[in-house]
């Protein structure tokens, strides 16, 4: 064992010895060297280093970073930062330091080992650093309080003496939290807070960001340290942690300090993360916390050809049974033809129905929700008619199951809801009040029909979402409040979401929310009795939420939907929905209301985006085109004119209609052939704002006479480009508008 004395530059640190244990040689290791600056005997610098990235290790008042270099660039992700310390750990000041070089398959790993050097400071702190063949540096750290335990009670107090002592340290994270990059305001944190059940992730602040995830013991998004302007970061992935990193804003990021407390001779694994720097801005760590998450998440259900269907399926309606907009009791029937038809007249139509039975019936007398559900009119054969009728307009009938049901103590719910779904012909179970099930329930519907689906009331965790693939947003401050991210949605898209809150009065973010990320909507008018009908300018939203979610589903349905795009705005919100040859972007103006309009207009240039030169961009939600800007060789969007409301809907495609007026007629091309299209004409009334289809052509030509649109009041002409049911492109054009 050698003792090294440090060099005088370090006066510090010039007292301290550094024990180098020389295990493992690494030089020549693949692409990864450990090298010591100037030298071994006057160690200042350790550097890692591989053929992607050179991380630079100061040993001055502690263990610091002081360059993290990219080499293909040679961008110093640090320039401009003082050396940082890597962690603060009670009193870091007085200390001998031992190194160890270690080799762990294709890993060169440094452990540094810091001792106190006086009896009463019993903290052992150990900081290993790890690089492969990528960017990142795996960083651990462990404590241990070396203070033995105390055998026997003392005759005396033990006060001058590190006998028998537990140790509360505080702790600091200097370059995870006080790393700047350009200055402090172009610096950005995304960091993860603390609700009652779950944890979200917000960037600077929930205020100012706000993406709901899941449950608390859910993996978490990378803490992420990013500039736009610099368009660089780096993020921390923590593994493993004994503390709690939830932050309420950026400034309790920035200064908060954790605590551990140790008894006599614990030891503790205070961290595993992984440093990671990165180009861009923090969708890189949103990247790879979706790749995590989804290389450990089970898709077996989701794999099904039923689950496809399901997803296509927006839009859904709680039915009470008892209401008598779809019960007659002068019949004494359901009015299935005429529920589902005025369904289509207020809302667009329906997907599916939600039949609710039971609640608040239950405990009048001893019948169970299985008793009550054979009590309805016709029985179970009456609500088999009321399914396939349903069935033959297109519409999924779901069931609702109780767990909390205790009338007449059965044991047996599971064989119970398999043998009502199978009676009555059911798609699928909704599981109320529960966000968790067993596989036991799953096995005893699967063997009446493994086409049915789960869809449950509480947001599952990421273990019960496996085996459930539908949920409901029903919390309050998440589901409607905009411009709330839901960030299941995003990383696991396959797994549908539906919106909605029982006797909401005010419908409308809600709506805008479910556009603004791609969820369903439950339409709940009955709240068991308690009626709060949506409103009619409610329900014109929902109506354009409604053929804008499905003309364009072939987006919506990506496997690859983007978070919180860039643009140019702090007020303005934007999701993005790419697929091949398109691209959705709800947009969101958040709090428009609370400044002077001078400075929130919403006019102009909003974000950039990166598309072929033959794309141009319509604005389907306010029925405007959106014109383009060339700046610097990028390609920006631009507002027109103010939207007349806080939410647009900006669909990108490629340029293939031709529309061309000849005096009293329209002449339509079709530039590209694309198989199985029609164009579609609908106009736009300037008061109600409602798509009326007016006209369809087969095929990809015609020649319309505009006296055929009827144009008797002011009207916007829609036409477009329609593969099946999927809009390819469209074309807005003023045949008589008139604003109001």
């Amino acid at each position: 064992m050698n003792y090294i004395r440090l060099s005088k530059n370090l006066p510090v640190l010039s007292v301290i010895f550094f024990t180098f244990l020389f295990s493992l040689s690494v030089r020549g290791f693949a692409a990864v060297s450990l090298n010591y600056l100037p030298d071994k005997a006057n160690v200042k610098n350790i550097v890692l280093e591989n053929d992607v990235v050179r991380y630079t290790i100061l040993f001055d008042k502690g263990v610091e970073l002081t360059s993290v270099v990219e080499k293909t660039t040679g961008t110093d992700f640090l320039a401009g930062n003082p050396p940082l310390m890597f962690c603060t750990i009670g009193r870091m000041g007085s200390y001998l330091y031992s190194v160890e070089e270690n080799k762990t398959g294709e890993k060169v790993s440094l452990s540094v080992t810091q001792h106190p050097r006086y009896g009463a400071n019993t903290l052992v702190v150990t900081q290993t650093f790890s690089l492969g063949a990528g960017p990142e540096l795996d960083w651990k750290i462990e404590a241990l309080n070396t203070s033995p335990p105390v055998e026997k009670e003392p005759l005396y107090p033990l006060k001058w003496t590190s006998i028998g002592k537990t140790v509360t340290s505080w702790i600091t994270f200097p370059l995870m939290q006080k790393m700047v990059l350009g200055s402090e305001s172009e610096t950005h944190c995304l960091f993860p807070g603390q609700g009652s059940y779950f944890y979200y992730f917000c960037i600077d602040s929930p205020e100012t960001s706000f993406m709901y995830w899941t449950d608390k013991d859910d993996p978490r998004m990378p803490i992420d340290i990013f500039s736009s302007r610099l368009e660089r970061g780096i993020y921390f992935q923590i593994n493993k942690s004994k503390l709690d990193f939830s932050f309420s804003d950026k400034n309790d990021f920035r200064t908060k300090a954790f605590s551990i407390t140790q008894k006599p001779g614990e030891q503790t694994e205070i961290l595993d993360c992984r440093i990671v720097p990165h180009q861009g801005d923090w969708h890189a760590a949103f990247a790879a916390f979706k790749k995590h998450v989804r290389s450990g998440f089970d898709f077996t259900y989701y794999q099904r050809p039923i689950q496809q269907d399901y997803r296509r399926r927006p839009v859904g309606h709680f039915t009470f049974l008892y209401d008598l907009e779809i019960y007659d009791p002068e019949t004494n029937r359901f009015r299935i033809d005429e529920f589902l038809d005025e369904g289509e007249l207020n809302f667009g139509g329906y997907d599916f129905l939600l039949l609710w039975h039971n609640y608040p019936r239950l405990g009048i007398d001893q019948r169970d929700q299985f008793d009550v559900l054979e009590s309805l009119p016709g029985g179970l054969e009456g609500l088999r008619k009321l399914v396939d009728r349903a069935h033959a307009r297109g519409v999924k009938v779901f069931f609702s199951y109780n767990p909390w049901d205790i009338m007449r103590g059965r044991r047996d719910h599971a064989r119970q809801c398999a043998r009502a779904l199978k009676a009555i012909g059911g798609d699928g179970l909704y599981l109320d009040t529960m966000k968790e099930t067993d596989i036991t329930f799953r096995e005893a519907l699967d063997a009446v029909n493994p086409d049915i689906i789960y869809m449950t009331e509480n947001r599952p965790n990421l273990q019960t979402a496996a085996m459930i693939t539908g949920s409901w947003q029903e919390r309050a401050p998440t589901s409607n409040k905009m411009p709330t991210v839901d960030l299941l949605r995003f990383v696991i898209p396959e797994h549908i979401v539906y919106n909605t809150l029982r006797a909401i009065r005010n419908r409308e973010d809600l709506i805008y929310n479910a556009l603004f990320n791609g969820n369903g909507i439950f339409i709940w008018e009955d709240n068991f009795g308690d009626i709060a009908l949506v409103p009619p300018h409610e329900r014109v939203l929902i109506h354009r939420y409604n053929r804008i979610i499905r003309e364009n589903r072939d987006a919506f349905l990506t496997d690859n939907p983007i978070p919180l795009v860039a643009d140019f705005r702090d007020d303005l919100y934007v999701n993005a929905f790419p697929t091949t040859g398109k691209c959705v972007y709800p947009a969101y103006q958040d709090d428009r209301e609370k400044a002077p309009w001078e400075s929130k207009r919403l006019i102009g240039p909003f974000m950039e985006v990166e598309h072929p030169d033959n794309w141009h961009y319509v604005d389907v939600w306010n029925h405007r085109a959106i014109p383009l800007k060339k700046e610097n060789g990028k390609t920006q969007l631009l507002f027109p004119e103010e939207p007349t409301g806080p939410l647009s809907c900006i669909v990108g495609m490629p340029e293939n209609l031709k529309v061309e007026q000849e005096g009293e007629a329209l002449r339509i091309t079709v530039i590209k052939p694309v198989e199985n299209a029609s164009i579609q004409l609908n106009t736009v009334n300037n008061l109600t704002w409602m798509e009326e289809e007016v006209l369809k052509l087969e095929g990809t030509s015609g020649i319309v006479q505009i006296a055929r649109l009827n144009l008797d009041s002011p009207y916007l002409v829609l036409v477009k480009l329609m593969q099946g049911d999927v809009l390819r492109d469209e074309v807005v054009l003023d045949l008589g508008w008139k604003k109001l």
